[in-house]
């Protein structure tokens, strides 16, 4: 009887095992841009539901139009899974900014690249902004091009891409809204495929 229990709790322990083993990422790759900003600190690795990638994204921007004691530019970005619970995912986010229109791609498609538009740091400038907007490529080709700030320099668009899988990650470096000091915010993101 003590045999048989031993038996039964081993089976059910691997198969909780089974169930709690987060998805690996050895067979994923990571997609980044050469012009993300070096500060801040890098947020946790957000995935999507198992068989679901992004097909949409929505960003959150502090407008450089007004006087702002320490202006950011674009904060944070949200991506939009196609399971059917209508998931979204984030990584570290910036603390201000508002919540801009989403973004989709075509039925069927998934984002796939991705640019960014970077003011590059200069410490003689007291209020350096990093990322200032994003714009993505699907899987077939459709760029969306929100014009999120307008400061800093278009970079190329990510070397590799997820043309054929997709989008189904990220994570963000983010710089934290601290005292008296020149907070960037967004400073760079990767983006897992699938």
């Amino acid at each position: 009887m003590v045999a048989h229990q031993s038996v039964a709790f081993f089976v059910s322990f691997l198969m909780l095992s089974l169930v709690l083993r987060p998805r690996s990422t050895e067979a994923l790759k990571i997609i980044s841009v050469t012009n993300g900003g070096t500060e801040g600190s890098w947020g946790l690795l957000e995935i999507c539901p198992d068989g679901s990638r992004a097909i949409g994204y929505q960003t959150q921007n502090d407008p450089l139009d007004v006087i702002l004691y320490d202006k950011t530019a674009m904060n944070s970005i949200r991506l939009f899974c196609d399971d059917t619970a209508g998931t979204s995912i984030t990584s570290a986010l910036g603390e201000t900014g508002t919540w801009q229109l989403r973004q989709n791609c075509p039925p069927g498609e998934a984002l796939a690249s991705f640019r960014l538009r970077v003011e590059t740091y200069d410490p003689e400038l007291s209020d350096n902004t990093s990322v200032n907007s994003i714009q993505f490529n699907c899987t077939d080709g459709t760029l969306l091009n929100f014009n999120g700030n307008s400061g800093g320099v278009w970079g190329d668009f990510s070397a590799e891409q997820c043309d054929l899988t997709g989008i189904c990650g990220l994570e963000t470096r983010v710089m934290p809204t601290a005292a008296l000091s020149d907070n960037t915010a967004l400073n760079n993101v990767g983006f897992l495929c699938c």
